[in-house]
């Protein structure tokens, strides 16, 4: 859950004073308004904002509950000009029901006794909070990132695997809000959100190269709120080395050794291939070490290329 700093909306400090506050805004809403500014939406826009921030930090009251509000928040450093806080909160600092009997959290003593928490985003933001200054909805879940670790020859024909990923949902009992009926969910126990656990079986195509991400949209976790978005699943793919073979786009290396003599009289020998099959390449006299053969289309097959196969003689 996240709310406007209506602090930095006004261009205030927080400890500002009424008449401080009441020379900014008459300031703000001068320079944005819409005669001054025909046809300009983003002025448009700020001049709302502006009010909607005096409407709450000029009234004494709303502002001393929009204090406290904001000092169990934390600045949204994704969004600037935004505060969020985790529901887990609520249960800490005084929701209806959470604290010991005749206790109250201190954000429960702040609001009274018995407050419910819509009442408070009604009260400061309009009906269920479903105001401009308050969005359910926090910023965007973070993708679930993984590694997945691959033979050579998997990445070389392509290969299936079923991973296992662990989702956080929007829980269906409260619809991501943690709250029913102005009561603590308790089916996620105000987190918004459950755990899940969810198998996806992916495809990895031929050729697939070391380091290369998949990403699979919207199989990650939910943001919690009345409109939830569902993350990334981000695979990175990690190809692990081959005792022969090395891969160079979609040329294939590997390395041949030859007794002195033979590169001396020159023979021939036989060098296996991805294929399966072995190849036999002839080694003509006075071939010198270092020296580099080309085995033409026996490298990677891709839309717009076929790679050879190059042996080293060492």
């Amino acid at each position: 859950m996240r709310f406007k700093d209506y602090y930095k909306t006004l261009e205030i400090d927080e400890r500002a004073s009424r008449e401080e506050i009441k020379k900014s805004f008459r300031r703000l809403a001068k320079k944005y308004h819409p005669d001054a500014n025909p046809g300009n939406k983003t002025a448009e826009e700020c001049f709302k904002e502006i009010n909607e921030a005096y409407n709450v930090i000029g009234d004494e009251s709303k502002r001393a509950k929009y204090d406290q509000l904001r000092f169990y928040g934390r600045p949204d450093a994704n969004n600037n000009g935004w505060y969020s806080f985790d529901p887990d909160f609520l249960k800490n600092h005084g929701w209806p029901g959470t604290a010991g009997a005749g206790q109250q959290g201190p954000f429960g003593q702040f609001f009274g006794q018995g407050f419910a928490f819509s009442d408070i985003l009604r009260d400061l933001f309009g009906l269920n909070g479903m105001h401009a200054g308050f969005d359910m909805q926090p910023e965007a879940p973070r993708n679930i990132t993984g590694n997945l670790k691959i033979s050579f020859m998997e990445a070389i024909m392509g290969t299936e695997r079923v991973i296992s990923v662990r989702q956080k949902k929007n829980c269906p009992g409260c619809h991501g809000t943690g709250q029913n009926r102005q009561a603590l969910c308790m089916r996620c126990h105000g987190r918004g959100a459950i755990s899940t656990k969810k198998k996806i079986r992916i495809k990895l195509p031929a050729g697939i190269e070391n380091g290369h991400q998949l990403r699979l949209r919207g199989l990650g976790s939910e943001s919690t709120g009345l409109n939830a978005r569902a993350s990334d699943v981000i695979i990175t793919v990690q190809v692990e080395s081959h005792p022969y073979f090395r891969r160079t786009g979609v040329d294939i290396y590997c390395e041949a050794r030859v007794e002195d003599t033979n590169l001396q009289n020159g023979t021939r020998l036989r060098v296996p291939t991805l294929q399966g099959k072995q190849v036999e390449l002839n080694i003509p006299a006075g071939t010198k070490k270092g020296t580099l053969f080309r085995l033409k289309n026996y490298g990677l097959k891709s839309a717009a290329k076929q790679g050879d196969q190059f042996v080293k003689i060492v």
